[in-house]
């Protein structure tokens, strides 16, 4: 018996997954991260759990087949997605198929949760991205199960989520890749993720503020465009919040890793190491190499990593508006894509006090400069004043 350490460990729940003896859980930590706990009186050591878990037997850098920017052609799904809307493309062909789709929704109570989607109508409800971890419950189980039932599956989630997939499936003995395009792995390009906790309290520091329950929650609301996404709520009693990723307390606290997981900022999945078919993401910095073709709407980026995925990849880009491009430009342009963001300096001052203050005013207080750090950006701004006048 054998699993990683805590602070690489990314929840991704192989290993509970794949317990015989259903002698694991996983069980939420003071900051409000999942991480396995082993019952002792049900083990049996059968190992299934240290071979199940990706961190231990970990891939080796990958470059993809083929990478393109692309947008897809319907404005609506490009509108209510967090990019270009290629992930929409990618379900309805699998769809097509007569395949289930799975990715992370929401659930009743407003938690992040992968789940399962069948329909074009249902597949609104895991569409666009969301700044939680998402709680994987018995998905990969389930995920094993339509695959002995002989159906299609897109499995959609963050690297390590697909990592551990394939870690769980490839213990059970099924064969990956599988040959026929059966499974298709996505995975995104991923900044961190981050407590469901903080975001449970900020959500409910929210709904005190409105005075009403949440109707919806939109994390990249393109009200001021692509770039300078927004996050959104709607309340039930039709009011509604919507501030910019550079005002909203919660999207500075995550960009600036104030709350993410630790085992992020060590993450085992830069690269393209997760060992998905396909990778996406937002095209940042695409403007630069494609001036015309952004419109500030939202671009994605497209990576297909293997046979499997070219093959869909290729099959969905009619429906796309799409220039080839080139993975050095991609690593250029997308740090997240080789390297991890190390945590905020505040971090462990901000998991200490997070229960004894009001939220927003919390985040707001750990991101603001100290003394040494004003006195940096008024030297700075001295500086290039300085300069500025004497050239």
């Amino acid at each position: 018996m054998r699993l990683s350490p805590k602070h690489q460990c990314s929840g991704c729940t192989a290993c509970y997954a794949v317990c015989p003896a259903s002698a694991i859980v996983m069980r939420a930590d003071h900051e409000g991260f999942i991480y396995p706990e082993i019952d002792s009186g049900k083990c049996t050591n059968c190992g299934y759990c240290g071979q199940a878990c990706p961190v231990l037997h970990t891939n080796d850098p990958h470059e993809p087949l083929v990478v393109y920017a692309a947008k897809n052609k319907n404005e609506s799904v490009r509108q209510q997605s967090s990019s270009g809307g290629v992930f929409t493309l990618l379900a309805q062909w699998v769809m097509g198929k007569g395949g289930v789709v799975y990715g992370a929704g929401w659930s009743t109570d407003w938690c992040v949760v992968h789940k399962g989607v069948e329909t074009e109508h249902d597949l609104a409800e895991i569409r666009g991205a969301k700044y939680v971890q998402s709680d994987l419950g018995d998905v990969f189980r389930q995920v094993k199960e339509q695959l002995d039932s002989g159906r299609k599956v897109l499995f959609s989630g963050c690297p390590c989520q697909i990592a551990g997939l394939r870690s769980f499936l490839v213990t059970l003995g099924v064969s990956l890749p599988i040959t026929n395009g059966q499974l298709l792995l996505v995975d995104l390009i991923c900044h961190a993720v981050s407590s469901p906790k903080v975001f449970q309290l900020y959500r409910e520091e929210l709904e005190k503020k409105y005075h009403a329950k949440t109707k919806s929650i939109f994390f990249r609301h393109k009200m001021y465009g692509w770039k300078k996404f927004s996050l959104s709520f709607v309340f039930a009693n039709a009011k509604v919040y919507l501030s910019p990723l550079n005002q909203d307390f919660y999207l500075r606290g995550f960009l600036s890793e104030l709350y993410n997981r630790p085992s992020c900022s060590i993450c085992s999945w830069r690269n393209l190491m997760s060992g998905s078919d396909i990778t996406i993401a937002d095209y940042w910095g695409g403007h630069k190499k494609f001036p015309t073709f952004d419109d500030d709407k939202g671009m994605s980026l497209v990576m297909a990593n293997s046979f499997a995925g070219l093959h869909v990849v290729q099959n969905i880009l009619p429906k796309c508006e799409y220039v080839q491009t080139d993975f050095s430009d991609v690593k250029a342009t997308n740090p997240p894509v080789w390297r991890s963001s190390p945590p905020n300096r505040k971090r462990q001052m901000f998991f200490k006090n997070l229960e004894k203050e009001n939220i927003g005013t919390l985040i707001d207080q750990m991101l603001k400069p100290s003394l040494y750090g004003r006195l940096r950006i008024l030297a700075g701004r001295i500086k290039r004043n300085f300069l500025g006048r004497n050239r």
